[in-house]
Parts: C-alpha cells; structure tokens; sequence
C-alpha cells in the first residue's frame, strides 16, 4: 500500500486528490497539510510514502518545505503538485530532491501515475513540465558563449572573416 500525504493550502484541492487517490486499491491518504510546516510535521511523524506538495503555501512555502521532508525523511519521495511552470522552479524543486513535478492540470490518472512513479523511485515529469525544460536546454544552448566578464566571446573558424590590415 502506498502512503501519501496531501498538501495544499485550499481544502477542496486536498479533498479532491484525496478522492481520486482513495478509490485506488493500492493508494491510502494517511495525512492532510494547509502548510509547508504542517508538511514537514506529518511528513516526520506518518513516515509516508510519498508527500504530493503544492509549491505555493503558506509559512515556509514548499521548496523549503520539500527540501526539509526530503533531509529528514530516508524514503519519502516528494511530488510537486502546482501551477508554476517556470523552468528555473522546476529544476530548483527537482534540486531540493523533489522526485517528480506534476501541473495542477493534470486528470485524474496523470495524478496516480505519477504517485505510483515516484513512489518505485522513479523521476516523473509531467509532459508540460518536460517541454518547459527541454525549451530552455535549447534555448540555453543557441546563446553565444561566454567569457568571465560574461561578455559573449566571439567564435574564430574559417566561416568567420577577419579583419584586414
């Protein structure tokens, strides 16, 4: 049976979740949070499987919150649950050791999926999440490169014309 703890600050979200991942046979809902401290409580106290975190809360938000239940915690995996979508907060939830990153939008099965992903130890991005970071590897990748001042460094080679004197 996989233990998951819901947290988020608007109750009707948790109950919903909760819902959908109650009607799973091999899913329990041992915990509910309205906080990221509340998070980290349960979190220590239920030792669940799996802590699905909305990002935006309130108190210590949930990267702190997910950084801390991920320290304290051997075992509980963390899935992002949010409607943040910005490539930089994606890699920064995935660096706290978050194991999966889920859009607020996502059905009914999406949700379970990836409970069940993390929980097997796997990585589980949603497609959009995804997307949003492969965009920015390949933007990341086009821009010049740079020098220590951060100034683009200009690239020489035979398509490059010289000046000259």
């Amino acid at each position: 049976m996989i233990r998951v703890v819901i947290a988020d600050d608007h109750v009707l979200v948790r109950m919903g979740i909760g819902t959908i991942l109650g009607e799973q046979r091999d899913i329990t809902v041992c915990g509910s949070a309205g906080t990221g401290e509340d998070a980290v409580a349960l979190a220590r106290t239920l030792a669940p499987d799996v802590v699905l975190l909305d990002l935006s809360m309130p108190g210590c938000g949930g990267l702190a919150a997910a950084a801390e239940i991920v320290a304290a915690n051997a075992g509980v995996h963390v899935l992002v649950h949010t409607c943040h979508g910005a490539p930089a907060l994606i890699r920064a939830a995935l660096a706290v050791g978050a194991t999966g990153y889920l859009f607020k939008g996502a059905d009914a099965g999406q949700i379970v999926d990836a409970v069940r992903a993390v929980h097997r130890g796997d990585v589980w991005l949603c497609p959009a999440a995804a997307t949003a970071l492969a965009d920015d590897l390949l933007i990341e990748d086009s821009r010049p490169p740079r020098n220590r001042g951060g100034r683009p460094r200009h690239r020489r080679g035979p398509w490059v014309r010289r000046p000259t004197r």
